[in-house]
């Protein structure tokens, strides 16, 4: 599993992506309907690429989004150990 937090890794990992698919920069642009300096801005790692256009250049590639952190429950206490966010406030569960 590789970790993406930058946008240069992100765009490496769409790049590879293509590139495994036979792709071109442009094919993909005209495949997701958006400009091809786009792609290039994408995978040169530009962080201020638009993050809707990113994903579905990113899924048009295969490439799926997941949140793998640990969410505590909100009977977890803040100094048990796994707790992922012990300084953020308890909002419940939202529904």
């Amino acid at each position: 599993m590789e970790f993406i937090d930058t946008p240069g890794r992100f765009g490496g990992l769409v790049r590879s992506r293509r590139q495994a698919l036979g792709m071109t920069q442009r094919d993909l642009a005209l495949a997701v309907n958006v400009g091809e300096w786009f792609i290039v801005d994408l995978e040169s790692g530009k962080p201020t690429c638009q993050l809707g256009k990113a994903l579905s250049v990113a899924r048009s590639v295969g490439i799926r989004l997941t949140d793998a952190a640990l969410i505590p429950s909100a009977d977890t206490p803040p100094d048990v150990p796994g707790n992922t966010y012990p300084d953020l406030p308890d909002l419940g569960d939202g529904g």
